[in-house]
């Protein structure tokens, strides 16, 4: 007979941790589902006061757990840079240790923990991304780097497109509606909400990889125009 597997540490469902040390201060919220998978994000400041140096990074990872190891790919935004690495983690109930760093476990509805997932416009861009229809992938033409979409949305539906960027570049979005009723969304590769219920848009671009645009109506039916160009 085989070796029996090693049995989950922790229960299918949602966990957040928290850490205030002497160099790091940030939250991470995590989902472990039934066949033992983990996914989620975290945002962090990283402080020396002694130097005077101050950064901050935002993650999403995803893994398998065994026991109480969790076995990740991580993707990295910290300033400009993008990078993705695999790491093991140990994730229990009550702590989540990374790197020799330890997160405590906190209340995943405690507002000091969605206080770092809230953008500019004081909402959480996990609320914005739930239950989307797939996204459409927009295209360049070669050479160029604008681009002119033109679509309808029935009332309630949404269009979701995609489009990857430079962190450092601008994004410049115009939205033009027959009813003045079409407006966007627009998230970063990270998860945070950019701008809300915009009709134009010129926002400096903190993060290398793939932003999400969303369009919706404000009423009724939306036939829409959409210029994007990226500078």
């Amino acid at each position: 007979m085989g070796q029996a597997a090693e049995p989950v540490a922790i229960a299918p469902d949602r966990y957040c941790y928290t850490i205030d040390s002497a160099t790091l201060t940030g939250a991470v919220r995590l989902r472990v589902d039934a066949s033992a998978g983990v996914r989620g994000d975290s945002v962090v400041s990283i402080h020396n006061d002694e130097t005077d140096y101050y950064s901050s990074y935002a993650q999403k990872f995803t893994g398998n757990l065994v026991g109480d190891r969790a076995d990740m790919t991580v993707m990295t935004w910290i300033e400009y840079d993008l990078q993705e690495v695999d790491e093991t983690w140990q994730l229990t109930p009550t702590t989540l240790t990374i790197n020799n760093d330890v997160f405590t476990a906190a209340s995943c509805d405690d507002p000091t923990v969605a206080d770092y997932f809230i953008g500019p416009d004081g909402l959480d861009g996990e609320t914005l991304l739930a239950e989307l229809p797939p996204a459409q992938r927009v295209e360049f033409a070669p050479g160029t780097r604008q681009t002119r979409l033109e679509n309808s949305v029935v009332r309630g539906d949404r269009d979701v497109y995609t489009l990857g960027a430079q962190g450092g570049q601008s994004m410049t979005l115009d939205i033009a509606s027959l009813e003045d009723n079409a407006v966007f969304d627009v998230i970063s590769p990270s998860g945070t909400v950019l701008a809300r219920e915009a009709m134009s848009e010129s926002l400096p671009l903190p993060q290398t990889g793939d932003y999400t645009v969303i369009v919706g109506g404000t009423r009724g039916n939306a036939t829409y125009t959409l210029d994007i160009a990226i500078d």
